[in-house]
Parts: structure tokens; C-alpha cells; sequence
């Protein structure tokens, strides 16, 4: 009768024993990253956590400020308008948001025109908006936009090419197209991509924030919080299967004494 009881004790043992070390070897890394982090958010202010900065594709992808498509580019005689995620650019100079896709870009004889399907703005050569022509002051969708050997400016309307003889007050058809330069994308220069990507992306995020967002789990994402949560409890549960282990441990010493 007594050997049942003790194959009980056994077996609870051996099932505490076993999941004291599953728990632990799950959680190593979750408790390494909780102490190492830890200790270094105590000492903030003596590295300098805060002037640091970071910025790559990694940190950029981890805090959404990625974009979700390419530049685009469009070279303009000697300059270049971009566009990233409805941001756009003359040069490396920011000068609209929320801006559409654009169709094209064009140098006119004191101005340039950027055209979205719906709508075209005009700008002084310094990057000042002079004003946007809406749907309703074009002569249709814009399908492309382009200019003459003389910089006037065409639209190409789904096929029907326009030009306006009286500063965009009205649209005159175009038959004659032999003379139709079209804007075209480009690669832009490494200088440009750079300004363009850097500013869209912001001066990146500090050293401390991500060791912070790192030590709470912010950084794994929505569930991040929880995964460092259950580090926590795993640390509990390793504490109490420790000391029940300790606890029989005694127990199964005295009796061998006796």
C-alpha cells in the first residue's frame, strides 16, 4: 500500500521536473532579453541612449515607416520631382501631401506642370504652388502630359491630345502630334533617392526607444506585451516548481537518513 503513494510522489515529481525545464528553455531568450535590456534602460542617461539615433530598413519596416511602393521620378531639366506615398517633391524640397500619383512632369517656359489623372498643378521654378487646376478645368482624365519643342504644355487625355493657347483658360484639340514630348519616369540620381527616402522616413528613432519597445515586447507588435507578459509568469512558475523541487528534494534527504 505504501508503494502507491510513493509512485504518485515520484511521478508528480518527474511532471514538474519535466516542465520546469520545458519552460525554461522556451523562455531563455524572452528573460535574456527582458535582463539585458533591463540593465541598459538604467543606465540611459550615461550611454546617451536618447542622441542616438537609428535608421535602416529593418527599424524602418518594425515602426511602418517603410513605403509601400518606390519612389517615382520624373526628371524636369536639370531637376527632379518625385513622389513617395503622396508626398511630393521638386529636388530634394518637399512641396505637397497627400498628393496622387502623378502622370507626368514638364518644364514650361517660366513654370513646370505636375499632372495627377484628375487634376494639374503649376509651380514657380523655386517650388511655389502658383495653383491646381481641378477635374473640372481640364479637358479629361490625364493619361500623359508632356510639351512641344517650345515648352507648351500638352495633355493626352485617354488618346486626345489638348493643348490651352490662353494660360489654361481653355483647351484646344490637337491634331498634329509629330511634336508631342512626353514625360517619362527615370532613375533619379543616388543623392536624390537618398534626400527623398530620408526625408519621407524622418531622422529614424532613437536608441532608447527601441531598447524600450524591445524590453516591453511594443516592438514584436499588437501581441508583443503579451509574449513579455508570459516571460514574466514563466518566471513565476520557474520560481514555484523550484521550490516545490527544493521542497521534495528535503523531504526524500531526511527520509534517507532515517
Amino acid at each position: 500500500m505504501a508503494q502507491q503513494p510513493q509512485n504518485n510522489r515520484n511521478g508528480r515529481q518527474k511532471t514538474i521536473r519535466r516542465w520546469h525545464r520545458r519552460v525554461g528553455y522556451v523562455s531563455l531568450l524572452l528573460v535574456m532579453i527582458l535582463s539585458i535590456t533591463g540593465l541598459v534602460l538604467n543606465r540611459t542617461e550615461k550611454l546617451g541612449l536618447n542622441q542616438i539615433t537609428i535608421q535602416n530598413k529593418i527599424v524602418s519596416a518594425l515602426y511602418g515607416l517603410a513605403p509601400d511602393a518606390p519612389a517615382v521620378h520624373f526628371p524636369l531639366d536639370g531637376h527632379w520631382v518625385s513622389w513617395l506615398d503622396g508626398r511630393l517633391y521638386y529636388d530634394n524640397k518637399l512641396i505637397a501631401q497627400n498628393s496622387p500619383r502623378p502622370r507626368g512632369a514638364t518644364q514650361l517656359q517660366e513654370i513646370f506642370a505636375i499632372a495627377a489623372t484628375d487634376r494639374l498643378s503649376l509651380y514657380l521654378m523655386d517650388g511655389s504652388l502658383v495653383e491646381t487646376l481641378d477635374q473640372a478645368a481640364l479637358p479629361g482624365p490625364i493619361t500623359r502630359l508632356g510639351h512641344s519643342p517650345d515648352h507648351d504644355l500638352i495633355i493626352d487625355s485617354q488618346g486626345t491630345y489638348y493643348n490651352s493657347p490662353d494660360d489654361f483658360l481653355s483647351w484646344t484639340r490637337r491634331e498634329d502630334l509629330t511634336d508631342f514630348i512626353p514625360s517619362e519616369q527615370a532613375p533619379a540620381p543616388a543623392p536624390i533617392v537618398e534626400a527623398v527616402l530620408q526625408d519621407y522616413q524622418g531622422q529614424g528613432i532613437s536608441l532608447y526607444k527601441i531598447i524600450l519597445d524591445l524590453h516591453s515586447g511594443h516592438i514584436f507588435g499588437a501581441y508583443g506585451p503579451y509574449l513579455m507578459d508570459l516571460a514574466a509568469i514563466s518566471l513565476i512558475f520557474l520560481g514555484i516548481t523550484g521550490l516545490m523541487k527544493r521542497r521534495q528534494n528535503g523531504k526524500n534527504r531526511r527520509r534517507n537518513e532515517k
